[in-house]
């Protein structure tokens, strides 16, 4: 079930009803979550209520030291890499690699729950956060809607006791249902209006080649933006209806494109993934300590294994460890300072570049796409494309100068005077007028509906 949809704004709006005509409304919003999982489909549902059994199983029989930690490592990687990496490790080709870079055969989130779970069974052996009191508080901790598919990927010592409550009837009151709102259009702004709009240009850009190098820029900035606009809208929007269902999650973007450095990067780019890889790879792996070569080692291998979880592609893979390379050398040289009018665009160039490999569809398509784009080799003329109309190309380059300055007003607009000014504004009327642009723009005509990027990570 899209968020970009009628149905789930039915599913959110009914749901709502009920937090507010019922003292212990939990027991719908699990029943909730379940449907719309099901709607994915009979296998992906079977597949994700597996892993919940499976993991309460664990919590309930496995003894609460490191062999259970081990047990379900063994458990859930056992199960992500059966469905996401089997392929990948036995040198099998994907279903289409010339055309796509997501595997559609993936069980629906299966990357972000795992996650979500191996980091609460290793949370309660560390003793940083307490056992779900039953199964039913524990399928709905990872079965909450919202943050279903593609994150945040939450702690349970943040989770949990907001689950706890909802089943106890002591949930707390939504008071600024604007903001929920709000938040919610900002999330569908970004991703119908601006990734989708994007997306075809994207898409043919990559997939029959950049015809200079000009072109080569402008496809992989795009994409730059799409993914961006794309996934922390799907954030925004899942952030968006916790809120008004009286649970809060956690920020998963802070205007990445912004940053200084790599490492200011991963602070506002996909954060709760960010600070999970930090807490249960680089940490345990030995962090920053020993050597310089044995602490550019380890940044690399754990960014190497962080862009595996992205997909089973040794194009991820190498994706991952470039940024532990990047990372590793700005760690080298962070004595010398460098202006933020300078760092922030020298910054952004080298993200650019990165994407590429992201979003190419194999290693063979990246280096053709390099060579272009770094006038290393001519492109090639692709017919019945836009490439044929002479200005488009003057149109996209103002739409990336536009993009970077949504980008500025954005950041803005995260602060605690917006805050403010929405709760002196806040009535039935704001709320009225938010839902039905929401609506509107859900009603808009498309050619066709794009499902979130992450959605199949």
């Amino acid at each position: 079930m899209l968020f970009n949809s009628l149905a789930y704004l039915l599913l959110l709006g009914v749901v709502r009803a009920f937090e507010i005509l019922t003292r212990r409304p939990a027991i719908f919003v699990l029943l909730a979550s379940l449907i719309f999982y099901l709607v994915a489909g009979v296998f992906d549902t079977s597949v994700f209520i597996v892993s919940i059994v499976i993991n309460w199983l664990i919590s309930k029989y496995a003894p609460k030291n490191k062999i259970r930690i081990i047990i379900a490592i063994f458990l859930n990687m056992g199960l992500l890499t059966t469905f996401k990496y089997l392929d990948f490790i036995l040198g099998a080709q994907a279903l289409d690699p010339e055309n796509s870079y997501i595997d559609i055969a993936l069980p629906l989130g299966i990357s972000f729950y795992t996650f979500q779970i191996l980091a609460y069974q290793i949370d309660v052996v560390r003793g940083t956060s307490k056992e779900a009191k039953s199964f039913k508080i524990f399928a709905l901790f990872v079965a909450f809607f919202p943050q279903l598919i593609a994150g945040p990927i939450v702690r349970s010592k943040e989770l949990l006791p907001q689950i706890e409550r909802l089943f106890e009837g002591k949930r707390k009151k939504v008071r600024l249902v604007s903001y929920g709102l709000a938040l919610f259009l900002l999330g569908l702004f970004k991703k119908v209006i601006i990734a989708d709009s994007i997306s075809p240009f994207v898409d043919e850009i990559f997939i029959f080649g950049p015809e200079s190098l000009l072109w080569a820029w402008v496809g992989a900035t795009l994409f730059a933006f799409q993914i961006y606009c794309d996934f922390s809208g799907y954030s925004d929007m899942a952030i968006g209806s916790a809120y008004l269902l009286g649970i809060k999650l956690p920020t998963n973007f802070k205007t990445p494109y912004l940053s200084k450095g790599p490492r200011d990067f991963w602070q506002r780019w996909h954060i709760t993934l960010s600070t999970w890889i930090r807490d249960y790879l680089y940490i345990p792996l030995g962090g920053s300590h020993g050597s310089i070569i044995r602490s550019i080692f380890v940044v690399v291998l754990t960014m190497g294994i962080a862009g595996l979880w992205h997909g089973a592609d040794i194009t991820f893979v190498i994706w991952g460890a470039v940024w532990g390379a990047y990372i590793a050398m700005a760690r080298l040289f962070i004595k010398i300072r460098i202006h933020t009018i300078v760092a922030v665009p020298l910054h952004f160039i080298i993200t650019v570049l990165l994407w590429v490999l992201f979003r190419a569809s194999n290693w063979d398509a990246a280096i053709e796409y390099y060579q272009v784009m770094l006038g290393m080799n001519q492109g090639e003329n692709a017919s019945q494309t836009f490439y044929e109309h002479t200005a488009i190309l003057p149109i996209l380059v103002c739409t990336i100068v536009g993009l970077y300055a949504l980008h500025f007003i954005e950041d803005k607009i995260h602060k605690v005077q917006t805050l403010w000014a929405l709760k002196r504004i806040d009535g039935s009327f704001v709320r009225a007028f938010l839902l039905m642009v929401i609506i509107l723009i859900i009603l808009l005509p498309r050619a066709d509906i794009s499902p979130f990027i992450y959605f199949r990570f």
